[in-house]
């Protein structure tokens, strides 16, 4: 597979088969992967990688932690601007609306769109679930190296015939998660990342995003 064909292939899947995943793959990938770019070469990405049962047990703490309406700190960095202005504002709209369209799921129903914001902590079934982290130490640098490092995972899951889903709702969680994986109070819960078979027969996995022309973001220099 080209490097073009990764990229422009991947997107985030939302249904995946219950196919097991091999080892040797996964650690193919994550070694590879470990050749992501970084500042003064501190590869300062930490991985945390579920498979079944504890797969399913990280899962069912989680979802158990909803029901329960426990208290939760809440992630410790912020996903999203504190304020959107219009035209990020219109890119997030669209593509919750195309989603949930696509889901079936109507404006307005809350108890649907719930039910669907708690997949994600079945990792949309997907048989590998990924916990991302970074000590906290870190600077702002770093927290980009472990963004070159996630969007290498998911291009080489490509290579493999492989979908991921990236799943920044896991920091909000990130209490239970730390709780249940044993992660050390010094680093941050980034995020998670499912990775699977998708099934492309699944209706969710057909929503391709649209993308800004470079001219909206791109500013040229040549004399």
């Amino acid at each position: 597979m080209r490097v073009s064909e990764a990229v422009t292939s991947r997107r985030s899947m939302r249904v995946f088969k219950p196919d097991p995943v091999a080892k040797a793959d996964i650690e193919w990938i994550i070694s590879t992967a470990n050749r992501a770019a970084s500042n003064g070469n501190l590869q300062p990405w930490k991985l945390y990688v579920t498979m079944g049962k504890a797969r399913l047990r990280l899962s069912s703490a989680i979802l158990k932690a909803i029901d329960a309406n426990e208290t939760a700190p809440g992630g410790e960095y912020d996903v999203y601007p504190k304020e959107f202005t219009p035209v990020y504002d219109a890119r997030r709209k669209l593509v919750g609306k195309q989603l949930y369209t696509l889901l079936g799921v109507q404006r307005g129903d809350t108890a649907g769109m719930a039910k669907q914001f708690r997949k994600n902590f079945d990792f949309f079934d997907a048989p590998v679930g990924m916990i991302l982290t970074v000590e906290r130490r870190m600077g702002n640098g770093q927290w980009i190296d472990c963004g070159i490092f996630l969007d290498q995972l998911m291009l080489l899951a490509r290579e493999k015939g492989l979908h991921t889903c990236p799943q920044a709702a896991f920091s909000r969680f990130q209490h239970v998660v730390r709780r249940e994986l044993n992660i050390p109070d010094d680093q941050v819960v980034i995020c998670g990342l499912a990775l699977g078979y998708a099934d492309p027969d699944a209706i969710p996995n057909n929503l391709i995003t649209e993308r800004a022309p470079i001219g909206d973001f791109t500013t040229w220099f040549d004399e």
